[in-house]
């Protein structure tokens, strides 16, 4: 990547911090922006004065992705044409900080680190590239039903948890308590599923994908949007890179070795993506107990002694590569398999 200053951007709601280093890892100038447009031009335009540079195009701009507060920043920097990447702060620590982590942490120290980790690694930056709305709008409203779903299942489990050890008047007042709240909650979760449905009825290509996703067993709706807005329906990893996503939600087993003396267990990362994780998992579970093949293949590889957990990680896996299967061959998923043939 040809570039002459690498701009570090350490990221917050109500302003980041910046470092500019050229090539030689140099600091060119530090500060502190107020996170609003009029202040973000302003920023914008200072550097192309002062570096001489109207499209910026020898700038790089790296920076943390933290939700919503990005956008002003992303969408001026883009509009002069400039490029930038998103990374994850867990890869900047891992790469400079090692496993002990930081010593000292600061905002500017931030913005710092992450200018050096993008002239580092500037072969391993992901160029930002505008998503699609529609996208956007369907992964906005996915938050907010997951939100809207914790506020209910906290309600309702707190009831639950007092019928063991209360009197039934208390439980009682305390029901009646939170009833409207609970009744809100409930048609705001209506309302907003409905939100979510119309978003994929309006994309024919949305619609498309989210049927041919939801043919296979163990993904309901959920799960098959959650799909769609991380791979971003299938752009951001392709059809072909089942086992790439796979690793990317942390379903695929790592291997540790060093030399003779030391071979540990495999096991999955941590830092996959945690909220498909577990929406794959509670798909998996969904089909223990069922005839079709993945309910056949978990009772027979419990018989065969394999744990329990490394039977479900394996049921993910096959979920998780027969979803980009069907959306490889563009056909609904068939289920060929004859159960008599495996249980009497």
């Amino acid at each position: 990547m040809e570039f002459k200053l690498m701009v570090g951007v350490d990221m917050s709601k109500e302003w980041f911090d910046y470092c500019i280093l050229n090539r030689y890892f140099e600091v060119l100038e530090e500060g502190r922006v107020e996170n609003n447009s009029i202040a973000i031009l302003a920023f914008i335009e200072h550097l192309v004065k002062k570096f001489n540079d109207p499209g910026l195009s020898g700038c790089v701009l790296c920076m943390e992705h933290t939700g919503i507060y990005v956008q002003p920043l992303v969408k001026a920097w883009t509009a002069q044409g400039a490029r930038l990447a998103l990374v994850h702060a867990q890869k900047v620590s891992q790469h400079l900080a090692g496993p002990g982590g930081w010593a000292e942490k600061t905002d500017r120290l931030d913005a710092r680190r992450l200018a050096q980790y993008g002239l580092r690694f500037n072969d391993q930056l992901q160029l930002w590239k505008a998503t699609n709305a529609t996208l956007d709008r369907l992964a906005l409203f996915e938050g907010q039903r997951e939100r809207l779903t914790k506020a209910l299942n906290q309600l309702q489990a707190l009831v639950k948890e007092c019928e063991d050890i209360e009197e039934f008047s208390l439980c009682q007042d305390l029901l009646q308590s939170q009833k409207r709240s609970v009744e809100a909650l409930k048609q705001d979760l209506e309302q907003v599923e409905r939100t979510l449905q119309q978003i994929i009825e309006q994309d024919e290509e949305l619609k498309h994908l989210f049927k041919l996703v939801c043919s296979v067993e163990g993904v309901g709706a959920v799960t098959a949007r959650e799909l769609l807005v991380a791979t971003q329906c299938f752009t951001r990893f392709s059809p072909q890179q089942a086992k790439a996503f796979a690793r990317y939600c942390g379903v695929i087993p790592l291997k540790r070795q060093s030399g003779k003396a030391m071979k540990k267990k495999e096991r999955t990362s941590r830092r996959g993506h945690k909220r498909l994780k577990s929406l794959l998992t509670m798909g998996a579970m969904a089909l223990i107990r069922t005839g079709n093949e993945l309910g056949h293949y978990y009772r027979r590889k419990l018989k065969e002694g394999k744990d329990h957990l490394c039977i479900i990680n394996a049921m993910r896996n096959k979920i998780l590569l027969r979803v980009f299967a069907v959306v490889k061959n563009q056909v609904m998923y068939q289920k060929n398999l004859n159960n008599v043939l495996l249980e009497p």
